[in-house]
């Protein structure tokens, strides 16, 4: 991230959030406890009215509900109006590195960080760890790849397209890091699906 990210740009007309932000906040928290328990399982997330470009509303929506002023957060290049929307409603700090980051929020069109550079937290402390909100093209239950582990009974599938290709291998890798990992939280429009440190994927 560089510098004039982490300054909101001058003259920002600053959109508005949540109306009621406990009430909001709230729901969008069940909605992704849902969807990190049933791992594939697609929640449909409520966003607020308006927000910045590129994030998309799946995403505004995680960034107004889990954020606050603890939270370190990194967001690619292009992404100026998102971090200075969400830093003045949240008072999030705005990392220059994705490896500082508790949240790495990756809208559609931007480079995803390879995930061997974000945190895993430790084996003393795996919840220190970072969670990836990456943007996917598609999103759909029923078909897809398999997906196997806590939180499903058998196996689920998931389909997910535009995603970075290598991704999904990254993630693999560090499996033989658990209890470290990372969860992704895969964002399309207004929904989400989870794919938390111990769900496994095959074709």
């Amino acid at each position: 991230m560089t510098m004039d990210q982490l300054v909101a740009p001058s003259g920002l007309d600053m959109l508005p959030g949540y109306g009621d932000p406990v009430d909001a906040s709230q729901r969008v928290f069940r909605g992704l406890l849902d969807a990190l328990s049933r791992p594939g399982t697609i929640v449909r997330l409520t966003p607020p009215p308006d927000f910045p470009t590129p994030l998309v509303p799946a995403a505004a929506a995680i960034g107004l509900s889990l954020l606050d002023f603890e939270t370190r957060v990194f967001l690619p290049q292009g992404c100026v109006g998102a971090g200075a929307w969400l830093r003045f409603h949240t008072g999030c700090r705005l990392e220059r590195t994705a490896a500082e980051a508790d949240f790495v929020i990756v809208p559609p069109g931007c480079v995803c960080p390879d995930l061997t550079t974000l945190r895993i937290g430790s084996d003393e402390a795996p919840h220190l760890s970072a969670i990836l909100v990456l943007s996917a093209s598609r999103l759909e239950a029923g078909s897809g790849q398999r997906l196997t582990g806590p939180g499903i009974d058998g196996e689920t599938r998931l389909t997910i397209e535009g995603i970075p290709p290598n991704l999904l291998a990254q993630r693999e890798a560090l499996a033989t890091a658990f209890p470290r990992g990372i969860d992704v939280v895969l964002t399309c429009g207004e929904r989400i699906a989870a794919l938390p440190r111990t769900t496994r994927l095959e074709d």
